[in-house]
């Protein structure tokens, strides 16, 4: 007996706990954003806005096709962009 994996509801588990991660990140990166403003750090601001936006912009990078495996869909999380959950 094979055993096959819901692509579909993989993916969505998987982004439903990156929105959540990504919300959390988003908390701190405005704080940032907002020290930044206070002391007129451009480079700061410019950081932020590219962390921001490779966050808003990874989700529409997966699909079904991007995975065969749980572990391959767990693979693909952004590292570089947010820790890895606890649990998920």
């Amino acid at each position: 007996m094979s055993w096959s994996i819901d692509k579909n509801k993989a993916l969505e588990r998987f982004l439903n706990t990156y929105r959540i991660e990504r919300d959390k990140k988003f908390i701190g990166l405005d704080v940032q954003f907002m020290k930044s403003l206070e002391t007129d750090d451009t480079s700061t601001k410019a950081t932020i806005i590219e962390s921001k936006n490779s966050l808003r912009e990874f989700p529409s990078t997966i699909t079904t096709d991007s995975f065969s495996t749980i572990e391959e869909l767990r693979n693909l999380w952004p590292v570089e962009l947010l820790d890895l959950p606890r649990r998920w």
